[in-house]
């Protein structure tokens, strides 16, 4: 009796482990080429539980947006149609991702397919049949599916849980014959033989071409999430063959670099977590050159109390010879900067590695006094801000080698060791001030005055803040801020829907940390003005009010070009 339980304990220990070891790739995956791009995939059914738990249905949606006019009954029949009638499985993931190749002829070849699950093909077949649009396109049989070509350049292809509906281009450009000396048409290609190649490759790859092999991508389904995204950088490497300048060891340093990132509605916010996993070769640089964090002193004393965006960054500028040294290039680029005096070393060292970014006052002015008339809706309105970029020097005498450099160019010019604007600069109407510390754009004097000055205290958002210490990148935007100094004068088409806008949003907040030996992490948030509904909830309401702006404002125009040219707009005005 002891031996059996021992034994039926032990199957349960197996049984457990194997569980914990179970492949997480969704089924879908082994329909996604190894060398995609990138992959966005949503979870419809997720997303449709946090809207009925806020108070929204999927019919509420459908009766806000199509309203009960002629134009709307047919388009709200067709959404139904897809939706009850096409034997689509509406509670599995749904995937998007592109597939993009360059061919012999050196020309670029993109595939954008979009996949989801069905619970019926003849159900399927029977909709597509009945759609005014296809009559006339035959339903084909391949071995592992069907298929049908919709159109030029898109098609749709099944089997009986998978639907992919794709869209192809291949961009074909004049060649150079270098014989003739004179550019050629390319050769017409069969592009419908050719998209029907690429996903046929869908339903035939064995797994080991697929992302169902990779596991970067399958593990990124293990924190649930309402959505998430892929990319592969792999898919460059073909491209690499069209430089024309061919860099010895591009490809190592290129290849196998991925990023994974979850998309999460929360209460009050959107989060989205990204991790960028890189191959032995970059992580070796990027740990052999590890930088530091932001210097949040760069804009305590910025001279606003309205401050709209603020970037910040900081790295190891030897960061770009450590890549130049791996690329075996170093020299090519010495060699080439020679003639004018200047060394790789030169550029890169003259920068310490901080870098701010700061923007305020963004709005809209009131009209000058000059440019005012009798209707409002015709005074001139200029917009308006201030803005500082400031980077920090490193190396004096590179820094010094490297502004003289432009000052011999018409670039800055210089007075008493100060660097300021001349030529393509001054033109701009920007603001540029240069000493042995600091390389500082700025929108105008006042700004750049105040700045340097340090009297003043700029007000950001304490949490922000607190979020960027220790980090080495950051992003603040203030959305609702900015919303409110471009709407308030404001008397488009569109401003209750930037009123709803304004008081949906708060902010965003983004950062990322530094190389920790095995990747790097980011974040990325958007805050709500209301912190205790879902955000998919707050963002659906928005957008369903955006669409029916949209709608009636398209019917406006499409009423009024109808009263203005009874007989339909002449060919001459739509192609100008």
């Amino acid at each position: 009796m002891k031996q059996m339980v021992r034994f039926s304990l032990l199957l349960l220990f197996i049984a457990a482990t194997l569980a914990s070891c179970k492949n997480n790739s969704p089924k879908e995956a082994k329909f996604i080429p190894k060398d995609a791009s990138f992959v966005v995939v949503v979870d419809p059914q997720q997303m449709q539980d946090k809207l009925q738990k806020g108070g929204i249905s999927i019919d509420t949606l459908i009766s806000k947006i199509f309203k009960n006019d002629p134009s709307d009954v047919k388009a709200k029949a067709k959404f139904n149609g897809i939706r009850d009638s096409a034997g689509m499985n509406w509670g599995e993931k749904i995937f998007l991702f592109m597939v993009q190749k360059t061919n012999a002829d050196n020309s670029q070849s993109n595939t954008f397919s979009v996949m989801g699950g069905i619970t019926d093909a003849t159900k399927l077949e029977f909709f597509l049949k009945k759609q005014d649009e296809l009559k006339g396109k035959e339903i084909k049989k391949e071995k592992d599916y069907s298929y049908l070509v919709t159109g030029d350049g898109s098609m749709l292809a099944w089997n009986d849980k998978q639907l992919i509906a794709t869209m192809y281009t291949h961009a074909l450009k004049p060649f150079y014959d270098t014989v003739a000396m004179t550019f050629k048409k390319p050769v017409a290609t069969n592009t419908e033989a050719e998209m029907k190649q690429q996903v046929n490759q869908y339903f035939i790859q064995k797994e080991s071409e697929s992302l169902a092999s990779v596991d970067i991508f399958t593990h990124m389904f293990k924190e649930k999430a309402d959505g998430y995204a892929f990319t592969n950088a792999n898919s460059a490497l073909a491209s690499l063959s069209m430089m024309p300048l061919q860099i010895p060891k591009l490809e190592e340093l290129i290849k196998d670099n991925y990023s994974a990132s979850t998309l999460s509605f929360e209460d009050g916010k959107v989060i989205a977590k990204t991790t960028s996993y890189t191959n032995p070769v970059l992580s070796n640089v990027l740990k052999q050159y590890a930088g530091p964090t932001v210097n949040l002193s760069m804009i305590e004393n910025y001279p606003s109390q309205n401050i709209n965006g603020v970037m910040l960054a900081s790295f190891n500028p030897e960061i770009f010879g450590g890549i130049l040294k791996q690329l075996e290039v170093e020299g090519l680029v010495n060699n080439f900067l020679q003639k004018t005096g200047l060394s790789s070393q030169d550029i890169y060292k003259s920068f310490k590695g901080d870098i701010a970014v700061v923007v305020s006052d963004l709005g809209i002015a009131e009209p000058e006094p000059q440019s005012k008339t009798d209707e409002k809706s015709m005074m001139r309105k200029k917009p308006f801000g201030k803005m500082i970029f400031n980077a920090t020097v490193g190396d004096k005498a590179g820094f010094t080698k490297l502004m003289d450099k432009a000052v011999e160019q018409g670039v800055l010019i210089k007075q008493n060791n100060i660097y300021k604007a001349s030529g393509s600069f001054a033109m701009m109407g920007l603001f540029v001030r240069a000493d042995e510390k600091n390389f500082i754009i700025a929108s105008d004097s006042v700004t750049y005055t105040q700045y340097m000055a340090k009297t003043n205290k700029a007000v950001i958002n304490k949490e922000a803040l607190d979020r960027f210490k220790g980090k080495s990148t950051v992003f603040y935007f203030d959305i609702a801020n900015t919303l409110n100094g471009f709407i308030k004068d404001s008397t488009g088409n569109y401003t209750h829907s930037l009123r709803t806008a304004k008081e949906t949003f708060k902010d965003v907040i983004a950062s990322s940390d530094n190389f920790d030996g095995k990747s790097i992490k980011a974040s990325f948030e958007i805050r709500m003005q209301n912190e205790k509904q879902n955000s998919l909830v707050t963002l659906t309401s928005l957008f369903t009010d955006i669409a029916v702006d949209i709608r009636v404002q398209a019917k406006r125009e499409k009423e009024m070009e109808e009263k203005l040219f009874p007989g339909g707009v002449p060919a001459i005005i739509r192609t100008n």
